[in-house]
């Protein structure tokens, strides 16, 4: 009897991390590793394509701290990669696990030029690919490097908040493999630079006339949301949260300004433009933060990624949980200085006419309670979502730096099993094409997202870009290869078995329809047919 197999090894490992879901689409190369989940305490989701088991992996990683994802070699790995990409910049913790070629495969490949199955005619393909996307990619062709190899997949997808992949010779999985052997680590050491660094920081703070903290997504994958409100209060200063980690911390209190989301104009865009000492915390900077970080370097101090830049100068090493402790040890040996009242939410007007685009997220926000976690896409709405009132933390979910289209609906198949609160999502038509086979997963598996649809026909956020008179002038055609072949959304939720499909096209309607959906317990599509002329008010 084999007391450990490769398998098991992998599975024992995610389960001692808390990973209780594995996500895929079987193949020959990795079906040992499905077959085995469950006695092994897993539950396996089969996704409807690898892309969505990608984006299911992430919406999982981000509300519930690791992941793991696994599809056939090359022609799975490939599709999942645009998922694995997002999930690195946006610091999502995904382990990647392969089956790979054997040692007969790749002898066959040299030796007689015979290509193995999904492969295109190089020996490591898969591994060189996800060396550009991931934390870590290391492959084990002997059971003795699996131990070594899958806790440092395991433990840097952790210590870094970022993907790992691993891939495993597919004739080793059921072969017998040492046992785990202690903790892994998932901290790294102090550098020793940060108590200094705190004093540093909290001087210039108490210094300056303005402060103000900018909260990253960084403080959410490291579980510092906590010490963060503490340093805030502590210091008495004014907040804001990049859109990325839009409800890291409950939106509300002293100091609150609102989601800073360049080149949007409003109160939290000026607040933050105009400190006069910036402490980014664990921010993840887009393009639209280029001319923030270009003319306002002397007034920030950047905390990312390991490291501290103060003001422009040369980047030091720091490790972040040390660095926050020391932030807040050095906030509390003064007083904290007066804070201004936070902004609070403005209230819409009744729901009454037609359906716009405005009106879709005013009747959201109406319907926001503590149970939601909202997952808006990359869509035109995208700026109106930074604004609703989510109620309380982590009750946002999005890719708003890698955006990539349609991510919304498959990462709330992750995020339903990774987050106690029930997936909203809200998606143009544009995006939904991209994954609508979602709807399907959410059948199959029982899970309960209610997914919204603005139905306007057109790449609408690709109009606005590129040519917004079409939204202001009725004569103005729309660019061809932005109009959208329509759908009947409907049909096509009632088609893969979803049996709460609503379309709505007015206010009123779109209400009811809300409300009915929160009332079942099953998956829920409405589709918001709006005027493809209306904008939202935050375009």
């Amino acid at each position: 009897m084999v007391a450990c197999t490769v398998v098991d090894y992998i599975l024992t490992r995610l389960r001692e991390q808390h990973v209780d879901t594995l996500f895929g689409v079987p193949s020959a190369f990795c079906a040992p590793l499905f077959d085995a989940a469950p006695a092994a305490g897993m539950t396996a989701v089969v996704t409807a394509t690898d892309l969505e088991a990608g984006y299911a992996a992430d919406g999982y990683a981000r509300t519930r701290g690791l992941a793991a994802v696994s599809v056939a070699y090359g022609v799975g790995t490939l599709s999942l990669i645009n998922a694995i990409a997002g999930a690195y910049v946006e610091r999502s913790p995904i382990v990647v696990i392969n089956g790979g070629p054997t040692e007969s495969h790749l002898a066959g490949l040299s030796d007689l030029d015979v290509v193995f199955s999904h492969s295109i005619g190089r020996p490591d393909t898969d591994l060189s690919a996800y060396k550009l996307v991931t934390a870590s990619a290391q492959r084990a062709a002997t059971t003795a490097e699996v131990p070594t190899i899958v806790d440092t997949a395991i433990a840097t997808a952790i210590r870094r908040m970022r993907p790992t992949y691993l891939e495993i010779s597919k004739d080793l999985w059921n072969r017998a493999c040492a046992s785990p052997a202690g903790p892994l680590r998932l901290t790294d050491p102090p550098a020793g630079t940060e108590q200094g660094l705190a004093g540093t920081i909290i001087g210039l703070i108490r210094a300056a006339r303005s402060p103000l903290i900018l909260v990253g997504a960084e403080i959410q994958r490291y579980g510092l949301a906590d010490q963060v409100a503490d340093l805030i209060t502590k210091l008495g200063v004014r907040w804001s949260t990049a859109l990325l980690a839009k409800s890291v911390l409950a939106e509300q209190g002293k100091g609150w300004v609102g989601v800073y989301d360049p080149p949007r104009p409003g109160p939290a865009r000026e607040a933050v433009e105009q400190a006069d000492l910036l402490l980014t915390l664990g921010c993840v900077f887009p393009n639209g933060y280029a001319q923030l970080l270009a003319s306002r370097r002397e007034h920030i101090v950047s905390v990312y990624d390991g490291t501290v830049r103060i003001r422009g100068g040369v980047r030091q090493q720091a490790e972040l949980r040390t660095l926050v402790a020391a932030l807040v040890t050095q906030a509390a040996t003064a007083p904290p200085r007066p804070a201004p009242a936070g902004v609070q939410p403005t209230m819409p007007a009744p729901a009454t006419g037609g359906l716009t685009y405005r009106q879709v997220f005013e009747r959201i926000g109406v319907a926001l309670d503590d149970s939601w976690l909202v997952v808006p896409d990359t869509f035109l709405g995208v700026f109106s979502a930074a604004r609703l009132p989510v109620k309380g933390r982590d009750g946002f979910l999005c890719g708003s730096v890698w955006a990539s289209i349609g991510h919304s609906v498959a990462a709330s198949v992750g995020a339903s099993f990774g987050s106690p609160r029930r997936p909203l999502v809200v998606c143009g038509d544009g995006g939904f094409h991209m994954m609508a086979q979602a709807l399907s997963t959410m059948v199959r598996y029982r899970i309960d997202p209610v997914v919204i649809v603005i139905d306007n026909g057109l790449y609408g956020y690709e109009q606005f870009i590129l040519g917004r008179r079409y939204f202001e002038q009725s004569g103005v055609q729309p660019l061809p290869y932005v109009v959208l072949n329509r759908w009947d959304f409907v049909s096509f939720a009632t088609a893969v078995g979803m049996g709460s499909a609503y379309s709505v096209d007015t206010a009123s309607a779109f209400d009811a329809a809300l409300a009915a959906a929160k009332a079942s317990s099953a998956p829920a599509l409405i589709v918001a047919k709006v005027d493809p002329r209306t904008l939202p008010a935050d375009a």
